[in-house]
């Protein structure tokens, strides 16, 4: 089921957890779906989150930086790969928040 938000461009909607194995995406009072079991994450990656930080395009967020130097001549242009291994960080201080093992 497809449902447009009455305002495009803004979604009002949340997203609840009943147990480890449901997650449903609500849009103003109605559920738009419902997973009952995550898929699995590709082969080589032991999580979703995995996948996301090594195959997220970090071109845009470089170019951003590469604009930001023409016009403020403090600023610093992004290294594509710092990009990543910040992402990489990120993973795992929040995996190590959450008391998990880094993958």
């Amino acid at each position: 089921m497809h449902h447009e938000p009455d305002r495009p461009g803004r979604f009002v909607g949340w997203c609840s957890v009943s147990d480890d194995r449901s997650i449903a995406l609500h849009l103003q009072g109605e559920i738009l779906f419902t997973i009952q079991k995550p898929l699995p994450p590709p082969v080589g990656y032991a999580s979703w989150l995995d996948y996301a930080v090594e195959a997220f395009s970090t071109r845009q967020a470089w170019l951003e930086s590469l604009w930001e130097t023409w016009i403020d001549g403090t600023a610093v242009e992004l290294d594509r790969e710092e990009i990543r291994e910040s992402a990489r960080l990120e993973l795992r201080a929040l995996r190590k928040a959450a008391g998990v093992a880094d993958s």
